[in-house]
């Protein structure tokens, strides 16, 4: 387990990991049918956020990434099944409201987990240059 504060995934963050993941690669491959995925090591975590104005004891979290390395099946159409290895990543500014909420996914194959979690700092932060409106 983590000692990272990981409520902005939802109730059930195993399920919002494997649906992102899911998700980034039927954006690619629309008949993907992913058979099963596998988390190979501790994600890499980063979490911003800022003092709430009426109380300097709480820290309000603003935004939080991770990056999970996986291997998983996958089996499409015309080519069958395959198996894939990468780190799917994912980012979310806004947290603290949530109306204006933004989530951002990375589908890296072939890159390993050190190189991911370099490239969470800057992605934490590129969903702010989208349109301007990410709290810091």
């Amino acid at each position: 387990m983590t000692d990272h504060w990981l409520g902005w995934l939802g109730d059930d963050r195993a399920t919002a990991v494997r649906k992102g993941i899911e998700e980034s690669l039927r954006a690619q491959v629309a008949d993907a049918v992913v058979e099963w995925v596998k988390i190979l090591e501790t994600p890499r975590f980063l979490t911003g956020g800022r003092r709430h104005s009426e109380d300097e004891q709480v820290m309000l979290v603003t935004r939080a990434a991770l990056a999970a390395p996986f291997a998983l099946s996958v089996r499409r159409t015309q080519h069958g099944r395959s198996i894939l290895r990468g780190v799917f990543s994912w980012a979310a500014v806004n947290l603290s409201t949530p109306q204006v909420r933004k989530d951002r996914h990375w589908f890296d194959l072939g890159v390993g987990l050190d190189w991911a979690g370099e490239q969470l700092q800057g992605r934490i932060y590129e969903i702010d240059g989208e349109d301007g409106t990410a709290e810091r």
